[in-house]
C-alpha cells in the first residue's frame, strides 16, 4: 500500500518505519527541517532493544509531495492539525482513506471542520516511542491500534487497511465504539503524561508515589463527569483500570512520556486537548473540574518557562 505519514515524529516515525518494513511504499511527511534533513541523508535511526539501525524512508515537506496515496495517517498534534491539513490538501484526493491516530479530544470535529467529504476514520493507539533527537527515535514496548470508520468509507476499505496494519505488526482492531477509546486514552494521557511532566520523571516513577493514586482519582472523576455529560459512556472505573494497567510493574515505562518530550525541546504541549479539554468542556456544562484546570495551568505555566516564543 502507498502511504504517507503526516506528522512524523517519535509515533509517526515507528508507525512509518513498522509499515515500511512490512513492505509498504511509505513517505514521511514533516515539518521539522532538520528532522526532514537528517532522515534524507542518514536514514531514520530506530533503536530497539539497545540496537539501533538506519532505515531508509523518503521524508518530506508537505508541500513537496505529490503522489496519490491509498492511506494518509494522520500523527501531527492536535493543536497543529488544522494547519496540516491545510499543507497536505492536494494530497487528499477522492481515492484516499485518511486515519487519524492523533492523541486528544477534538481531532474528529476538527477533520470534519476542515472538508466534511473526506474518506475518514479515526482512532487511537497504545504503542509508545520517544523522538531523542532529528530523525532518531527509541521502540520500547508492545501496543496496538484500534480505528473506526466515520465518514464515506467502505467495510472492504476498513478490512484491507486492518489487514495492512497487522501485517505491519501494530495488532489493528476496528471498533464499533472508537471515541469512547479515544477519551480513555485522553484520560490515561491526562494523568501519565501531565504528571511526568510535571514531577519530571518517567512513567515508572510514578508508582513510586503515595500520592499518585490520589491525584488520579481526582482527575478521571472530573474525566467521568464531562463525559457522561457529553454522551460518551466513560467511566471512572473503566478510566482507571487502562491507567492501572499502564502502570503495572510489567508495563509502565522506562521513558518519558511525548509531553514531557515537547516541554524538554522547548515545544507547545497537548494540554489543551488533554486536560483543558475536560477544564473547557466542564466550564461550558457548569461541572467543576478543579483538577484538571489546575494541571492544565501549571504545564502552560511549564511552557512559559522553556519556549521562547
Amino acid at each position: 500500500m502507498k502511504i504517507a505519514i503526516a506528522g512524523s515524529g517519535a509515533m509517526g516515525s515507528r508507525c512509518g518505519y513498522m509499515l515500511h518494513q512490512a513492505g509498504n511504499q511509505v513517505t514521511l511527511i514533516d515539518l521539522w527541517p532538520e528532522h526532514v534533513t537528517t532522515i534524507n541523508t542518514q536514514g531514520l535511526s530506530v533503536e530497539t532493544a539497545g540496537k539501533q539501525r538506519f532505515v531508509k524512508i523518503p521524508a518530506a515537506f508537505p508541500e513537496d509531495v505529490h503522489d496519490d496515496f491509498d492511506l494518509i495517517l494522520l500523527f501531527t498534534k492536535a493543536m497543529q492539525l488544522n494547519d496540516m491539513l491545510n499543507k497536505i490538501s492536494h494530497l487528499l484526493t477522492d481515492n484516499t482513506a485518511v486515519l487519524c491516530l492523533s492523541n486528544g479530544i477534538g481531532n474528529l470535529e476538527t477533520i470534519k471542520k476542515f472538508n466534511s467529504h473526506l474518506d475518514l476514520l479515526v482512532g487511537t493507539t497504545l504503542w509508545t516511542s520517544e523522538l531523542v533527537g532529528p530523525g532518531a527515535v527509541v521502540l520500547k514496548g508492545s501496543g496496538y491500534i484500534e480505528f473506526q470508520a466515520i465518514e464515506n468509507v467502505s467495510h472492504e476499505t476498513v478490512i484491507k487497511i486492518n489487514d495492512v496494519l497487522n501485517e505491519a505488526g501494530l495488532d489493528a482492531r476496528p471498533s464499533n465504539n472508537v471515541l469512547l477509546s479515544i477519551w480513555k486514552k485522553a484520560c490515561l494521557n491526562s494523568v501519565l503524561n501531565t504528571f511526568c511532566t510535571i514531577l519530571d520523571c518517567k512513567i515508572m516513577d510514578l508508582r513510586k508515589s503515595q500520592y499518585t493514586p490520589i491525584l488520579t482519582k481526582r482527575v478521571v472523576s472530573e474525566f467521568e463527569a464531562v463525559a457522561q455529560a457529553k454522551g460518551i459512556p466513560l467511566t471512572a472505573e473503566l478510566a482507571s483500570k487502562t491507567i492501572n494497567a499502564s502502570l503495572a510493574p510489567n508495563q509502565a515505562g522506562d521513558h518519558y512520556p511525548s509531553m514531557h518530550q515537547d516541554i524538554a525541546s522547548g515545544r507547545h504541549t497537548e494540554i489543551d486537548y488533554l486536560n483543558g479539554a475536560i477544564a473547557r468542556m466542564g466550564k461550558e456544562l457548569n461541572i467543576p473540574t478543579p483538577t484538571n484546570t489546575l494541571i492544565t495551568e501549571l504545564i502552560h505555566a511549564r511552557e512559559d518557562t522553556v519556549i521562547k516564543n
